[in-house]
């Protein structure tokens, strides 16, 4: 029993000295933030946001985990992007116009001329006149509704590092059933510390994103629409 307390003392004390020197270093380092520009460390270079954890409360902590120093990218390296993209789209519109002209005119005298000498015409066959009516009502109503889900996983190469870290993927993967092909095209930006251990990132959190899917096959050529229906919704006569 003497020997389990002693070692029991022995670790309580080491994790109150790792304790206490993890907190003084904190105080220091919380102080020196206060009088020095972002970044900069006690000694005046820079801290790296990926640095490890505390090294001393690592070695005498018995529940201390070890921090991992995340991975370094370079191009040509390999990341999975798990795509999950969903949208949905609603719009409503209605359009009324009305439209209404009249035109009424009639002829009350006109220019004659009688043995050279002028005089108004007497109409025999009664005054010529213009009586036109024009009315138009026109009445239009949209709706449309739309939804899609896009659920895939597709590894990227890295073609670029950035100088902050970000990294430029671009992936391209073809898949065929039968005579049915599909080919997903994806290219963006993603940071380095959104990339998880097991070397993933959600298709949400790039920038510059660009996601292309094409099909090509029997389907794809039973929905496509012909040529007369593309000039007819282009010119829209109706």
């Amino acid at each position: 029993m003497t020997g389990v307390w002693a070692i029991a003392m022995v670790t309580l004390f080491g994790a109150s000295l790792a304790w206490a020197q993890t907190s003084s270093v904190g105080v220091r380092r919380a102080r020196q933030t206060l009088l020095e520009p972002r970044g900069a460390s006690l000694t005046g270079s820079r801290i790296s946001e990926d640095s490890p954890g505390n090294v001393l409360l690592e070695k005498h902590s018995l529940s201390a985990v070890k921090v991992k120093v995340p991975k370094q990218y370079a191009v040509h390296d390999l990341v999975t992007i798990i795509i999950r993209e969903q949208k949905d789209y609603q719009s409503e519109g209605e359009l009324e116009t009305k439209k209404r002209f009249d035109l009424k005119s009639t002829v009350g005298a006109f220019l004659k001329v009688d043995d050279g000498l002028l005089g108004a015409s007497t109409f025999p066959n009664g005054r010529p006149n213009i009586d036109f009516k024009f009315d138009n009502r026109v009445k239009n109503e949209s709706d449309a509704d739309r939804q899609d889900r896009f659920t895939t996983r597709i590894t990227a190469s890295v073609v670029d590092v950035k100088p902050n870290g970000n990294l430029v993927l671009e992936a391209r993967a073809r898949i065929q059933f039968d005579e049915e092909v599909g080919v997903v095209t994806l290219i963006g930006t993603a940071r380095h510390v959104d990339i998880t251990p097991d070397n993933t990132v959600l298709s949400t959190q790039l920038a510059d994103k660009n996601i292309a899917v094409s099909h090509a096959g029997a389907v794809r050529d039973g929905s496509r629409r012909g040529w007369i229906t593309q000039f007819l919704d282009a010119i829209r006569p109706f």
